[in-house]
């Protein structure tokens, strides 16, 4: 029983050490999650669509995804988030897509994961 109860504190102060203040997660320009509030929403989400999303802090990343349910396609899945404790910018991305003409593509889906 000691054992487990070591195990359990571990556990405990690994997830109290997680996201911090400057972690924050921008989904079509408004705030979805931040802080200790990334904690529930560490899984897939379903979106209507959209190509814009921005990440603050170096304790959080998300990955857009094109299809549903955060399915993997091709190259149609991108991270946003550098997971770069040295640097306090924000990774804002915009999705696109194409060689020669650019055009914008809509994630359907994204997961929010720690670093």
């Amino acid at each position: 029983m000691p054992r487990l109860a070591a195990v359990v504190a571990t556990v405990l102060v690994a997830s109290a050490a997680g996201f911090t203040i400057n972690d924050k997660v921008y989904v079509d320009g408004q705030l979805f999650a931040e802080s200790s509030g990334l904690d529930a929403n560490q899984m897939c989400h379903e979106h209507k669509g959209t190509h814009s999303f921005k990440v603050c802090g170096c304790g959080v990343k998300l990955v857009a995804h094109m299809m549903t349910e955060c399915q993997t396609y091709k190259h149609y899945d991108t991270q946003i988030g550098k997971c770069d404790c040295s640097t306090k910018a924000c990774d804002e991305v915009e999705l696109e897509a194409g060689y020669t003409n650019k055009f914008n593509w809509k994630a359907a889906s994204f997961e929010i994961s720690a670093c």
